[in-house]
C-alpha cells in the first residue's frame, strides 16, 4: 500500500509540504530533498514537473490499469522505496537562462546515491525536465522508463 501511494504522489505531483522555490534550481531540488529528511510520511513537492514529464506521467498513469502501478514503482527522489536520507549534498552542474542541472548525493540506509535533475524554465519557475540516476550499476534515466526506450536501463544485463 505505502508504494502504491508513492507512485500516487509521483504521478499526481501530490505532497503535503507547498514550499518551493520556483526561482533557483538548487533550491528547488535542496527543497524536495528536504521533505525526506524532515519527520514526514509524504515527502515531495506539488507542481515540480515540466509539462512535457508532467505528460508522459499522466500517459503512464492513463495506460495503467486500475490496482497497478505503472512503469515506474519506486520513488524517483530517492531511487528507492524506503528512506533513511543522510549526507545531502546539492550542487549546480550547469545553467543558461531556460535550462540547468543539478546533481543530488547523499545516502539511503548508508547507501551512496547520486541523482542528475534537468531542469526547464517553465513560466517564470524552474521545473524538473528529467530524473537520471547516474549510481554506477543502477542508472535509469525517468523519461525512457515512461517512454518505454531499450536504454531506459544502460546497466541491465539483456
Amino acid at each position: 500500500m505505502r508504494r502504491l501511494l508513492l507512485i500516487l504522489m509521483l504521478a499526481f505531483g501530490a505532497s503535503a509540504a507547498h514550499a518551493q522555490d520556483g526561482g533557483d534550481p538548487v533550491e528547488l531540488i535542496t527543497s524536495i530533498y528536504k521533505t525526506y529528511t524532515a519527520d514526514n510520511n509524504q515527502p515531495g513537492l506539488p507542481e515540480v514537473y515540466s509539462r512535457h514529464l508532467q505528460a508522459l506521467i499522466d500517459a503512464d498513469a492513463k495506460n495503467t490499469p486500475e490496482g497497478y502501478v505503472g512503469k515506474i514503482d519506486w520513488d524517483v527522489f530517492i531511487d528507492g522505496n524506503a528512506w533513511e536520507i543522510s549526507n545531502l549534498k546539492v550542487a549546480l552542474v550547469s545553467r543558461s537562462v531556460t535550462r540547468a542541472q543539478v546533481r543530488a548525493r547523499f545516502d539511503n540506509f548508508k547507501k551512496p546515491r547520486e541523482m542528475t535533475f534537468d531542469l526547464v524554465r517553465e513560466k517564470g519557475d524552474w521545473r524538473i525536465d528529467d530524473i537520471r540516476s547516474t549510481q554506477k550499476g543502477g542508472r535509469w534515466t525517468m523519461s525512457k522508463i515512461l517512454t518505454g526506450a531499450p536504454d531506459a536501463f544502460p546497466d541491465e544485463k539483456k
